[in-house]
């Protein structure tokens, strides 16, 4: 059996606390199996628990890193593909996105991006995802004034809308998630575009 100071040391050696305090409240909430026969003898922990218990932990962080791993993998390829989209859409010597403005097939007004998240989020306009989509999508370049109506541009097989670029693919099984397939394309894409910041796959 081991006491409190002894599994502090290993578990310090782990690289998983050097405070007495978080190894109790380990064992209090159940964590770390104990048993305590009198305050005098305080905890006492079987080597075998504490070899499980560092097995658990373990296996969680690596978990816990893979999903980040996973997250910021996304991240990069998502913001790779972006790159690579507008490179090829760029009208060549132009300098600006001429292709995309003489595309534009989708408009979304911002009065009715207000009435859609009114619609759709209990909070509405205080909700910090509205906030967020309204100063990505409305206030370009950091403008003071917002422009009254945006553009979702077509692009092959993807759709951009200001820093989202989704497939026809994603949109279809998000229409049919959402069901939204009788929905106009406007309304959908304002709904892609907050639910993807809630899912944090666009900030």
């Amino acid at each position: 059996m081991l006491n409190v100071s002894e599994v502090l040391t290993i578990l310090e050696k782990e690289g998983f606390t050097n405070s007495r305090q978080v190894v109790l409240r380990w064992i209090r909430q159940g964590d770390l199996p104990a048993v305590q026969e009198s305050r005098k003898t305080g905890y006492q922990i079987e080597q075998s628990d504490l070899a499980d218990f560092i097995a658990r932990k373990k296996e969680a962080d690596a978990s816990t890193e893979s999903d980040e791993q996973t997250t910021d993998d996304y991240q990069a390829g998502y913001q790779a593909a972006i790159k690579d989209l507008l490179e090829k859409a760029m009208v060549s010597g132009s300098g600006d996105l001429f292709l995309f403005r003489k595309n534009a097939s989708i408009p979304i007004h911002l009065a009715d991006f207000k009435e859609m998240a009114a619609r759709n989020f209990s909070t509405g306009k205080n909700n910090p995802f509205y906030q967020t989509a309204i100063k990505n999508l409305f206030h370009p370049f950091g403008r003071k004034t917002p422009e009254n109506v945006i553009y979702v541009y077509p692009l092959g097989d993807y759709y951009k809308l200001a820093n989202l670029i989704v497939s026809k693919e994603e949109l279809s099984d998000f229409m049919k998630e959402m069901a939204l397939e009788g929905a106009s394309l406007s309304d959908v894409f304002a709904r892609l575009y907050l639910y993807y910041l809630t899912s944090g796959k666009v900030k």
